[in-house]
């Protein structure tokens, strides 16, 4: 329960139903979802981790403006974990290979999708688990899933297309990063991998100030 409302919540504050400022009352979600407010209070803690909302001591809870400092910052140390990840990775084992090229394809279909939350934006994220699932560091991959990359990638995806952008270049990024990993060749991988960082991250500051340099 706690998750279909946090979704709930991620989607109506990513549509602008929710505006920066709008203020989250526990009782009425409550009773709007028809549970207590406990599954509610969970669910506003996890957003208020991801840096969606903000909860003040005898003010409740209200929607805050991105925080885009903390937003590229979790990224580059996503980078650096995938980074990492693969290096201890190498060589992948066939089956790791075989699992990665499925995700591609799901990919490669997904971003076709008209529906890109929900087909490709998922085959992404599994590609990138996995790539770190694969490294067999248990803290990376705790560390990894601690960050909901679902919801911040919906994020910045939605304010790439918002700018127009519909970021093509991602299809043949993640298809150089499965062509390394299966060439064992674990220094173009550790490459693919930054620099489709550095693109996805360009795009979405392009679309922050679309003026800029």
């Amino acid at each position: 329960m706690r998750t279909r409302i946090r979704e709930l919540l991620v989607s109506r504050i990513l549509d602008g139903a929710y505006p920066a400022g709008f203020h989250l009352k526990e009782l009425a979600l409550a009773r709007e979802f028809k549970v207590s407010q406990a599954p509610v209070r969970e669910a506003l803690r996890e957003l208020e981790t991801l840096g969606l909302v903000i909860a003040e001591p005898y003010r409740g809870t209200r929607v805050r403006r991105t925080d885009v400092a903390e937003m590229l910052d979790a990224y580059e140390l996503r980078a650096t974990i995938e980074v990492r990840s693969v290096e201890l990775a190498m060589p992948f084992a066939d089956s790791v290979c075989e699992a990665l090229a499925a995700d591609m394809e799901r990919i490669r279909l997904g971003f076709g999708s008209p529906e890109k939350d929900t087909a490709y934006l998922p085959a992404v994220l599994a590609f990138h688990r996995r790539l770190v699932e694969a490294s067999g560091n248990r803290a990376f991959l705790t560390t990894w899933d601690s960050f909901h990359w679902d919801v911040r990638a919906r994020l910045l995806l939605r304010r790439i297309a918002e700018s127009g952008n519909d970021y093509a270049a991602a299809v043949g990024f993640h298809q150089a990063i499965l062509d390394r990993v299966r060439a064992a060749d674990t220094a173009g991988a550790m490459a693919a991998i930054r620099v489709a960082f550095a693109s996805f991250l360009s795009a979405f500051r392009q679309a922050l100030d679309p003026h800029g340099p």
